[in-house]
């Protein structure tokens, strides 16, 4: 009897040790598994989960049913090894500027657009195109003709450049789509329409992009901003392909 009682004490303390006591006073936080390079892709061999005690975790920080949702994000910063991560660490876009590359947040002028998709909102992806003068009278009567007859106002209405002209910068990162009083232009909770018209842009670009559009620009073009896709869509297949290459290597 006494061994029994023995050796169920030692079953316990070995339980308690092993699998109870991390499970008590406790909650699970996701951290850094080794340091995570600015700009670097979140991965599942970069982080993971563990037992932290209640009240040392972090404001705000992720907890473990974030997990999947990380994949295929960046560090907007330098992530230290143990780390615990939450909102601020993460770049969910890649729409934070890589100064090393000469990165900036950069404004286009007002002046210098020809016409913005009203369905254009931030962390979208655009090309640019410098349409010339008798080609803006051109798409202008087009928009007109085809918002009539889909009964649109003529800025909500894509009419692709020519076949033969070529945008002159590709995929652009767009951080901000703001309205005349500064707004961020998003979809309306109750209606789904937009909050606002489409007035100001700013994008993640070089001196040499900004270059290329006052080239243009400074000859009478105006840019004609062509959304391609929505960032969100990108990063959902970006993140299946990792996994994908992940369970491959596995």
């Amino acid at each position: 009897m006494v061994v029994l009682l023995v050796a169920a004490g030692v079953g316990f303390v070995f339980a308690f040790e092993f699998y109870i006591k991390d499970e008590i006073g406790t909650t699970e936080v996701i951290i850094a598994k080794e340091t995570i390079d600015f700009k670097e892709r979140i991965t599942a061999n970069n982080i993971e989960v563990i037992h932290v005690r209640q009240g040392t975790e972090v404001e705000n920080a992720y907890p473990k049913t974030h997990f999947e949702s990380l994949m295929g994000k960046y560090a907007s910063v330098k992530i230290e090894k143990g780390a615990q991560l939450y909102p601020e660490l993460i770049d969910t876009y890649d729409l934070v500027p890589d100064a090393s590359k000469g990165e900036f947040v950069a404004p286009i002028p007002t002046h210098w657009l020809f016409a913005v998709p009203g369905s254009l909102r931030r962390t979208f992806v655009a090309d640019i195109y410098a349409i010339g003068t008798e080609d803006q009278k051109i798409i202008s009567k087009l928009k007109e003709d085809a918002a009539k007859e889909a009964g649109k106002d003529p800025e909500e209405v894509v009419v692709e450049p020519t076949p033969t002209s070529e945008p002159i910068l590709k995929n652009l990162r767009i951080t901000s789509v703001k309205d005349s009083g500064n707004q961020e232009v998003k979809e309306s909770e109750e209606t789904n329409e937009a909050t606002g018209t489409v007035a100001a842009l700013e994008f993640i670009g070089t001196e040499e992009m900004l270059n290329t559009m006052k080239d243009y620009t400074s000859k009478g073009f105006k840019l004609y901003v062509v959304y391609k896709f929505e960032r969100s869509e990108q990063l959902a297949a970006e993140t299946e392909t990792a996994k994908a290459g992940e369970s491959n290597a596995e």
